[in-house]
């Protein structure tokens, strides 16, 4: 999607406006309406990591639409009701334009584009190397992107508000750019350039029906995907292995690696919600697919290269594999809410979910021009996952209602075994988890609204090593408005999840407290926002070197503040004041603010000038090499019609 859409988009709507008969000069005001505003950017006292920065904020210099909006509404129209179309921050990393158009009970569309400069290259990830350099020799880490992704997507409802309801849609998202990743080799792996261009599109129809007690939607849709991602080496890279192998040094040279993978899936689903009775809600939903890949990789590498199923050094080493897979998915679920009296809710739920993942892989590999013989192996995947859900809610009085439950997670799981670990030539997972649901609402007055949830869960079988085994959950919300000019809200949640497993043993922990406080008065209004973090996070893992097990730690425990003031002064001038900071400490001790400083001044009735001031910041204490700072500074129009 290139921004030449642009120009197609606009001039559609100005040709629907010259469509209509001329109107007077009160008409037409009330039919168009049109604000924006336009500004510069400019940089000042720039320094420190440049990736860092452009990895975390990425605002650069130049002019910049930083929004804009428009409408029209004809008083008499046969083509359409309304005319909108609204975007920002063109010019900016990241950008959006929405346009929405609708003729009453005849069609309604939606357009949204959204374009990003995704840029990732924060230099202590994924570092191997990052000891034996200084910073100021350190350019980039062996993981990186910079890319541009976009994504855009079109809605087309027919007849809303009616019986029968078609509708259409399409989406897109894909993105081109480059970026750095590991050429991964025997014993070795080597940063490397890398071209990446991948894109997925949707293409979705079918037709709504709404009653008064019956909802139904039919959908049929269908993608395609591809992912043309290459990596390529020209120059002596020694990789992350800096101590000889068996006597010699490995090296890379000349190398690349090509992946060719395409795909695509058709899928139907279907959602009922039927009430047959005052006091009877069904509903039930069903989705199935059937996606297919054909995948191509094609790797030429020249060097010092250890072949490790031989122990042998090599030269060079080439290798085409071609291969498929088929992952036919089937979902569904039915919810039941019976309401007996009138002070009782019963909602039972099931929903199932099976896949199985069927592939085929053919390998040739020649080293040193010799061919080695051909590899063919079938591989297959197959995952099925059950739950039940019961609460019922209670209402105690008008003001307070309990609510409790049960959820049963079950499942099995297939797939071939790991080449190190011991056994048959099959693997078997399972899922076995029991969790107690409760909770409450409380209304004391029209003001104040508490309410808060629980979920215990005890498991003794998981799929993944990180999965919610034996896990206690909990969240607590209040709302408080003290006056019309005074509001507060509170929310608190904590998770603890436990895996005992010999090997595992993981120990994880997160909890956050967060108030916010918004005062509105006629010339003041204040906002703010404070948040206390913590993560906690002990796991064991094979070193797939020594095959020992080793500890995954990690902590942190953040504050995170907002502010946000606003002063309304004489001849509608605002004067706002405030910003953001973030600290944290743990394992990786970090510092970032952000203060604010906006002034907008009115000139005209349609028409004011804005300038704006932040000074963005980072520090950290283990990692100082991606410190960064830089004052931003932005003067503008406003205009509004």
């Amino acid at each position: 999607m290139k921004m030449q859409w642009l120009w197609i988009l606009i001039p559609s709507a100005l040709l629907l406006t010259a469509q209509e008969p001329a109107k007077t000069p009160a008409e037409a005001a009330s039919a168009f309406q049109m604000s924006g505003e336009v500004g510069y950017r400019f940089l000042a006292g720039q320094h420190g990591s440049t990736n860092t920065y452009r990895s975390v904020v990425n605002l650069g210099e130049g002019p910049r639409l930083l929004q804009f909006a428009a409408s029209y509404k004809p008083v008499s129209s046969k083509a359409v009701d309304q005319f909108r179309i609204i975007g920002s921050n063109w010019g900016d990393p990241y950008n959006s334009f929405q346009l929405n158009a609708e003729k009453s009970a005849i069609y309604r569309i939606n357009f949204t584009y959204r374009n990003i400069a995704y840029f990732n290259a924060l230099p202590s990830f994924a570092s191997p190397q990052l000891a034996k350099l200084g910073s100021d020799t350190y350019t980039t880490n062996q993981n990186s992107f910079d890319t541009r992704q976009r994504f855009w997507n079109f809605d087309l409802d027919l007849m809303p508000g009616k019986r029968w309801q078609p509708f259409f849609g399409v989406a897109h998202n894909g993105g081109k750019g480059f970026g750095v990743s590991p050429f991964v080799l025997d014993e070795n792996s080597y940063p490397a350039a890398s071209r990446i261009d991948y894109g997925y599109t949707v293409f979705r129809g079918g037709l709504r029906l709404e009653l008064e007690n019956l909802h139904l939607c039919l959908e049929q849709g269908g993608a395609d995907f591809h992912d043309n991602t290459s990596v390529v080496n020209n120059t002596l890279n020694t990789g992350n292995r800096e101590a000889p192998y068996f006597g010699r040094q490995l090296t890379l040279g000349d190398a690349t690696q090509l992946y060719d993978i395409t795909g695509n899936h058709i899928y139907s689903s279907a959602d009922l919600t039927y009430s047959p009775l005052s006091w009877l809600d069904l509903s039930g939903e069903f989705y199935y697919s059937r996606p297919h890949s054909d995948a191509t990789f094609n790797e030429s590498a020249k060097g010092t290269i250890l072949w490790l199923d031989s122990l042998r050094f090599v030269n060079g080493q080439q290798s085409l594999a071609t291969g498929y897979a088929n992952q036919p998915r089937t979902a569904g679920g039915v919810t039941v809410e019976v309401r007996p009296v009138n002070k009782i809710r019963i909602i039972e739920a099931w929903q199932i979910e099976q896949t199985h993942n069927a592939g085929s892989l053919s390998l040739l590999t020649s080293l040193d021009g010799r061919p080695l013989s051909p590899v063919n192996r079938n591989d297959r995947l197959v995952w099925k996952q059950n739950e039940e859900r019961l609460q019922v809610f209670y209402d105690i009085s008008n003001r307070f209602t309990l609510f409790g439950g049960y959820r049963y997670l079950w499942g099995d799981s297939q797939v071939r075994r790991a080449t190190i670990a011991p056994g048959g030539p099959l693997e078997t997972g399972t899922l076995n988890r029991n969790s107690a649901l409760g909770g409450f609402i409380y209304r004391p007055t029209s003001k104040l609204t508490i309410n808060g949830d629980t979920e215990v869960g005890r498991g003794d079988q998981t799929y993944f090593r990180t999965s919610l085994q034996n896990f206690e959950q909990f969240r607590l919300r209040a709302r408080y408005q003290l006056s019309e000019a005074w509001q507060f809200n509170a929310r608190f949640t904590r998770l603890s999840n436990y895996n005992p497993t010999q090997g595992v043993n993981l120990d994880f922990r997160n909890q956050q407290g967060n108030m916010t406080i918004q005062w509105a008065r006629k010339a003041v209004s204040i906002m703010g926002d404070y948040t206390r973090s913590s993560v906690y996070s002990n796991l064991g893992y094979l070193d797939p070197i020594t095959y020992l097990t080793e500890r995954s730690f990690y902590r942190d425990n953040a504050h995170t503040g907002t502010l946000a003031a606003d002063l309304r002064l004489p001849h509608k001038t605002i004067f706002t004041f405030g910003g953001s900071l973030f600290l944290s400490s743990g394992s990786r001790p970090t510092r970032y603010y952000q203060p604010l400083l906006r002034l907008r001044v009115s000139v005209a009735s349609n028409m004011g000038v804005f300038a704006e001031w932040r000074n963005v910041s980072l520090g950290q204490t283990v990692y100082a090499y991606e410190a960064f700072g830089v004052q931003q500074f932005t003067i503008g129009m406003r205009f509004n019609h």
